[in-house]
């Protein structure tokens, strides 16, 4: 019982450590029209899931990603963000067509731009997952990934309470698609810098 509650307890400040500006992410898209309940949820479960995959294989072969190479998916909330920008000048007119864009194409497409985004923002993700996992045996590994798995669901859950609080949830959904441009595009710029993705591209070009 001990162990299962120590566990637990690592299991959580893992992931706390780890997801604390998910929430606000989450929280941008939950605001957001062009994003349905669904495939927010949807494309954090497919994002996350992905880099709990990628830290099992990476621990069960010993290797550490390089947190630059990681970080340099901080282009892609960035150009997203940008796509966002440009659509927000006419975001009424073009409702009804994204709508029409959404059923037919279901909730795939909205998700997958999640789930890039929570991909992209997982870096540091990565860096505490891999060595955790490969500190533990195969039945505490498969514990840990149930605990993130849950975890991943109360975080989309608190998001979306929050875009629906009373006193702020309102203000959130009125303006939540003029903002969540210019989050998307900082996430990317904090990615880029902290991971040391810029470092990495100023290296890159000094050799050439």
């Amino acid at each position: 019982m001990e162990s299962l509650i120590l566990l637990l307890t690592i299991s959580a400040s893992a992931f706390l450590a780890t997801n604390i500006d998910d929430i606000f992410i989450l929280t941008a898209f939950f605001s957001s029209k062009a994003f349905s309940n669904g495939s927010v949820v949807l494309g954090q479960y497919l994002g996350f899931g992905t880099l709990i995959i990628v830290s099992i294989m990476a621990s069960f072969i010993n290797l550490i990603v390089s947190s630059s190479i990681i970080s340099l998916m901080g282009f892609l909330p960035i150009l997203i963000g940008i796509k966002n920008l440009f659509e927000i000048k006419n975001i009424h007119d073009d409702f009804k067509e994204l709508e029409s864009f959404n059923e037919e194409n279901g909730r795939i497409y909205p998700a997958f731009k999640v789930a890039l985004v929570t991909i992209a923002n997982g870096g540091d993700n990565l860096g505490v997952y891999i060595p955790l996992m490969s500190s533990v045996n195969t039945w505490d590994t498969l514990g840990i990934t149930l605990s993130f798995l849950i975890l991943t669901g109360i975080w989309c859950f608190l998001s979306y309470k929050l875009v629906h609080n009373r006193l702020v949830g309102q203000k959130i959904l009125k303006y939540g698609h003029l903002i969540l441009p210019f989050v998307l595009i900082g996430i990317g710029i904090i990615i880029l810098y902290t991971g040391g993705g810029i470092s990495l591209l100023a290296t890159s070009f000094n050799h050439t």
